[in-house]
C-alpha cells in the first residue's frame, strides 16, 4: 500500500499562499503560479477532474470556476468531510477512464511507489484527458517518515510515453540556487509547537530578511546562476492525443 498523503486533518493546507517570512515562500510562490496560470488553460466546462491527494482543496474554488465538476481524492478524510473518494493512489477504486483531467500536486514524494501511482493515474485517464503534476525536487524532508522519493524531470519524461501519456511539457519552477538555499535557510529556523513568542519573532525576522534579499537580487542574479538546482516543477501531458500547452518560462 502507497500512502500518499499523510498529515493530520488539520495540518492540511487550504490555501496555496504563505507571507513571505515563511521557510516556504518560495515553494508555495511557484506552485501557486503554474496552478492559476495552466489548470484554467487545461480545465474546460464539463471536465470530470480528479484531485489526487487533495487534502484541504486548495485547488478546489480554481477548479470549479473552470465550471468542471470536481472529484477530490485522499486516503484519509480532511476536517470538513469533503474528500469525495478514499482510497491509495496505487489503486483508487473506480473505473479506468474515469476522468477528463487529474490534477496530482505535491504528492509523488509520499508514495514509495511513484511508478505505479503515474501508471494509475493514466488509467483513471480518458484518451484525451490532461494530466497536470507538480513534485518537490530541491526540498528539504518533510511529514517523515513517509518522504520516500524525489522525482526528477527526467523520470517523467522517460516513464510518461511508456505509460500511455505523450511527451509531457516541463517547467521547473524555482530554478534558482538562491531560491533553494532561502527555503533551507527557513526550513532550517522553522519554530516548533514549543517555541516562545519572542525566538518566533527573531526566527521570523531571520527568514523575512533571507526572502526579501533573494527576492530583491532574483533578476541581477539569475542570469548569472547554472540553475542546476529547483525546488520544484510541474509538468502537462495528454494521454493518446494531439493536443498540447505551450508552458512560458516565465515565473512571477
Amino acid at each position: 500500500m502507497s500512502i500518499f498523503l499523510t498529515k493530520r486533518p488539520d495540518q492540511r493546507r487550504e490555501q496555496i499562499k504563505t507571507p513571505i517570512h515563511h521557510g516556504d515562500f518560495f515553494v508555495l510562490r511557484h506552485l501557486k503560479y503554474f496552478t492559476s496560470t495552466y489548470i484554467p488553460i487545461v480545465i474546460k466546462p464539463g471536465m470530470r477532474v480528479a484531485d489526487i491527494g487533495c487534502g484541504g482543496q486548495p485547488l478546489r474554488e480554481l477548479i470549479e470556476s473552470c465550471e468542471a465538476h470536481y472529484v477530490g481524492i485522499d486516503v484519509t478524510q480532511n476536517n470538513k468531510g469533503t474528500v469525495d473518494i478514499l482510497g491509495d493512489i496505487c489503486s483508487i477504486p473506480l473505473a479506468s477512464e474515469s476522468f477528463d483531467a487529474i490534477i496530482c500536486t505535491e504528492v509523488l514524494e509520499h508514495s514509495w511507489e511513484p511508478l505505479k501511482a503515474l501508471q494509475e493515474l493514466s488509467r483513471l485517464l480518458k484518451p484525451s484527458g490532461v494530466i497536470l503534476i507538480t513534485t518537490p525536487f530541491a526540498y528539504p524532508i518533510h511529514e517523515e517518515p513517509y518522504d520516500f522519493c524525489r522525482i526528477t524531470p527526467f523520470f517523467i519524461r522517460y516513464w510518461f510515453p511508456k505509460i500511455g501519456l505523450q511527451e509531457p511539457k516541463i517547467l521547473e519552477l524555482g530554478g534558482n540556487e538562491l531560491e533553494v538555499l532561502a527555503t533551507v535557510w527557513g526550513n532550517i529556523w522553522k519554530p516548533d509547537e514549543r517555541t516562545l513568542l519572542l525566538p518566533r519573532v527573531v526566527l521570523a525576522l531571520m527568514r523575512l530578511t533571507m526572502n526579501l534579499a533573494v527576492l530583491g537580487t532574483n533578476p541581477l542574479t539569475k542570469p548569472l546562476l547554472k540553475q542546476s538546482y529547483f525546488l520544484n516543477f510541474g509538468c502537462i501531458a495528454y494521454k493518446e492525443t494531439g493536443n498540447s500547452v505551450e508552458l512560458s518560462s516565465k515565473e512571477q
